[in-house]
């Protein structure tokens, strides 16, 4: 029997394990290329989201400096100008940063501002050559005299990963070509009313020459750079909500019918604390016109000795079933000067205090004692026993700055102001953020703009006041009421407005004039940059 010949199929069980031992060593080296690909790409993310926030943080660090109360302001150094007409480029610099690296715009510097030509449009200043959106400058103005640093640069705690935070006003055609309002002029200077940006006719008007008031839009834009050489560019527009000017004792925000109630016996009257001299109580320059009170909405008074010395003004002329022509209502005799339908007043709601102060109350923000507060954070304040709190002063263009989450007086208690002092409340998770009913509040400088309340929620706001309540409350989105029977000096805005215990409302004609802007800077608009 012959034997089959098998020598041609020897190796062939070889051959098989070698291939599949190919296949597998393909298959493991993908699956370890898809592994370092994987953590490559979870590590430039990482690295691109550190910078992005680093570039955050250069920004709040600058937009927090830039208030008069911070210990390394900026205030005094920011641009009054646009750099197009002649006002400096300002860089607050992270440390080991100099503005030989700022300046030296070439694609192996990660640290130049190579984005400055676009915020300025094409015909930008000082030589420098305009690109359009998503491509980098390519030079930077010709000589140092555009910019300015401050000293100190950067005052973080600890080093950060951003590089240069920069601070010009903002123009209309910022952005590449995006203008605020196309009826103006390209170049001119942005403003900010409290509710929308708007644009200066020309660059020798001052955005206080505006109605409203506004207050100038800074552009702030920070790069930060990532050790792995990750860059990010983010940029805000921030300005500060404008301070009141109205020509009104009382004006209620509502538009529903008793929008704006007085009773009891409440009067209204006006004086100028800047002229009085030494203060008294009443007022020693009182006057019997100017007492001004409006509403969007209808305006109730009622009783007769209730009276309105001064202009009545009512923004619809009546609403529903309290329609009477002119939008005033009274009964019982009340009586009031000239009537007036005005265009409706949207005065700008103050932004929150940023950052929010704390939102828990009692042990830590209770007193009982008398003491004295400093300038600061504070929770839920809640003041009894009769004690006295008194709250720091500081000075008319530095005025004490308290962040407080809500503050109440009971039990006969009182609240002491010995100089400028700014009071912003968050009101979070609070009924009535601003409690008065069982105390007073007493401003030792008779002047009303050395007291002011800022509250931009829709929570209560109860006010009782005393022999020296001057003061200015800034709420027109809160139910304003007075309860007491004392008299108030200087101003209330409130959505609406309740004065039916009598208190008698002495409204400031100094206020006309608006005070220093201690609020903090509102974010306008945030966005990040792509070059």
């Amino acid at each position: 029997m012959r034997k089959p010949n098998r020598q041609s199929e020897q190796g062939i069980a070889l051959m098989f394990t070698l291939l599949a031992l190919l296949v597998l060593s393909a298959i493991a080296a993908g699956l370890m290329f898809m592994s370092s690909t994987e953590a490559s790409v979870s590590g430039n993310f990482k690295m691109q989201e550190k910078a992005y926030f680093a570039a955050r943080a250069g920004v709040e660090e600058v937009r927090d400096r830039m208030l008069t109360a911070n210990p390394n302001s900026l205030a005094a150094v920011l641009p009054a100008q646009l750099p197009t007409t002649g006002g400096k480029v300002l860089y607050v610099l992270q440390q080991g940063v100099t503005m030989a690296d700022v300046t030296n715009v070439t694609t192996s510097n990660p640290l130049a501002d190579d984005e400055l030509c676009h915020d300025f449009g094409p015909g930008s200043f000082g030589g420098m050559t305009y690109k359009p959106l998503n491509v980098r400058c390519t030079d930077l103005p010709g000589s140092a005299s555009w910019y300015t640093t401050p000293q100190p640069t950067s005052v973080a705690p600890y080093p950060l990963e951003y590089k240069w935070v920069r601070v010009t006003l903002k123009e209309n055609d910022s952005s590449s070509g995006y203008l605020v309002d196309p009826a103006q002029a390209p170049g001119n200077t942005v403003c900010w009313d409290g509710n929308s940006e708007v644009v200066v006719p020309d660059n020798a008007t001052p955005c206080s020459s505006l109605p409203k008031t506004p207050n100038p839009v800074y552009l702030v834009t920070a790069l930060a750079v990532a050790p792995g050489g990750a860059r990010r560019i983010v940029q805000q527009d921030i300005s500060q909500t404008p301070s009141n000017s109205f020509n009104y004792g009382l004006y209620a925000t509502g538009t529903d019918c008793g929008a704006l109630t007085l009773g009891g016996g409440a009067q209204t009257f006006s004086f100028n604390s800047a002229t009085e001299g030494t203060p008294t109580n009443p007022p020693n320059n009182i006057s019997n016109t100017g007492g001004n009170v409006g509403s969007n909405g209808n305006v109730s008074l009622n009783g007769g000795t209730t009276s309105v010395n001064g202009t009545t003004s009512s923004s619809v002329g009546g609403v529903g079933a309290c329609n009477k022509g002119n939008g005033i209502t009274t009964s019982g005799g009340a009586t009031y000067g000239t009537p007036a339908v005005n265009p409706p007043q949207t005065p700008p709601t103050p932004p929150a205090p940023n950052p929010l102060p704390p939102t828990k109350g009692c042990p830590t923000y209770c007193y009982n004692s008398s003491q004295t507060l400093s300038p600061g954070a504070y929770g839920n304040v809640n003041v009894t026993g009769g004690a006295a709190i008194t709250l720091e002063g500081g000075t008319t263009s530095n005025p004490a700055v308290y962040n407080m989450n809500s503050i109440s007086l009971a039990g006969g208690s009182t609240l002491i102001i010995n100089g400028p002092v700014v009071l912003n409340i968050a009101g979070v998770n609070q009924n009535n953020p601003v409690d008065f009913t069982g105390g007073t509040f007493q401003n030792n400088t008779a002047v009303p703009s050395n007291f002011v309340i800022n509250y931009g929620g829709t929570a209560n706001v109860n006010i009782s006041g005393g022999s020296a309540a001057y003061g200015v409350i800034n709420a027109p989105n809160a139910n304003l009421s007075f309860t007491g029977g004392s008299n108030f000096y200087g101003q209330a805005i409130g959505a609406t407005i309740s004065d039916m215990g009598g208190t008698s409302i002495y409204y400031d004609q100094s206020l006309k004039t608006p005070g220093p802007n201690n609020s903090s800077f509102f974010e306008i608009a945030l966005r990040e940059l792509s070059y």
